[in-house]
This record gives C-alpha cells, sequence and structure tokens, in this order.
C-alpha cells in the first residue's frame, strides 16, 4: 500500500493559488536587499538565459519538424561513414608502410651497389698496387741512403 498523506494545507492547489503572492513577496525582498546596479544585470543574464534556451528548443523543434536527410544521418551516426573513415585510415596507413619499405630496399641497393664496386676496383688493383707500393718504398729508401 502506498502512504497517501491527507495534509490538506500542503497541496498543489494551495501552491497554484499562493505562487502570485510568493513571487512578489520575493521580488520586494530582492529589490530591497540586492542594490540595483547588481541586481538588475543579474536579472538580465538570467532572462538572456532563459531566451537562449528556448530560441535553442524552437531550434530543434523546427529542424525535428524538416527531418532533413544529413540531420537524420547527424543523429543515427550513419555507420558507412565509420567504416568508409576506418578503411580510409587502413590505407594510409598501408601506404606509408609500403612508402617507408620501398625506401628501406632503395637504401639497401644504393649500399650493396658500392659495395660492389668498392670490390671490383680492390680486385683489379691488387696487383699493380702491390708494385708500385714495394718500388715507392724501395725508392725511398735509396733516397734516404743517399743523402
Amino acid at each position: 500500500m502506498t502512504q497517501q498523506q491527507n495534509n490538506i494545507f500542503l497541496t498543489w492547489e494551495n501552491l497554484a493559488f499562493a505562487l502570485p503572492l510568493i513571487l512578489v513577496c520575493a521580488s520586494y525582498a530582492y529589490f530591497k536587499y540586492v542594490p540595483l546596479h547588481i541586481g538588475l544585470p543579474i536579472l538580465g543574464v538570467i532572462g538572456l538565459f532563459f531566451q537562449l534556451k528556448s530560441t535553442v528548443k524552437k531550434h530543434k523543434n523546427k529542424k525535428l519538424e524538416n527531418l532533413d536527410e544529413d540531420f537524420v544521418n547527424d543523429l543515427a551516426g550513419d555507420p558507412d561513414e565509420e567504416k568508409k573513415a576506418k578503411e580510409a585510415l587502413a590505407a594510409e596507413k598501408a601506404r606509408k608502410a609500403k612508402a617507408k619499405l620501398e625506401q628501406r630496399l632503395a637504401q639497401e641497393r644504393k649500399a650493396n651497389a658500392k659495395q660492389q664496386t668498392g670490390k671490383k676496383k680492390k680486385k683489379g688493383k691488387s696487383a699493380d698496387d702491390d708494385e708500385e707500393d714495394l718500388d715507392a718504398f724501395v725508392k725511398d729508401t735509396k733516397n734516404k741512403k743517399n743523402k
């Protein structure tokens, strides 16, 4: 069983009848104890807040009445757009990874080409270099003995 309060003084009907008197007393106390140069701007800001709130609510209701396709998609959070965004992100990552791989392979090819050319030069010169180094060494020692 729900507990019902049988209070004859605190009812919605009595509150509705007393509301104008409560409003008059509250406004009198407000203007009596709050200075005008402070109280009026506060009331203006509160009024502006309620005006903006009602304007936004009207704008939303008007949009809901018209129900354009874009607004419905925005509200629903179109799953196709999410899939497209994920696919685009994955494609971008794959493209970046492929570019890095190509760059690394190009660097490896350059390094291998440099090593190959370095080995070819060494193989071709080895016999001549030995003789030239030996001749230079022998000439230097002869020049030193003569001096």
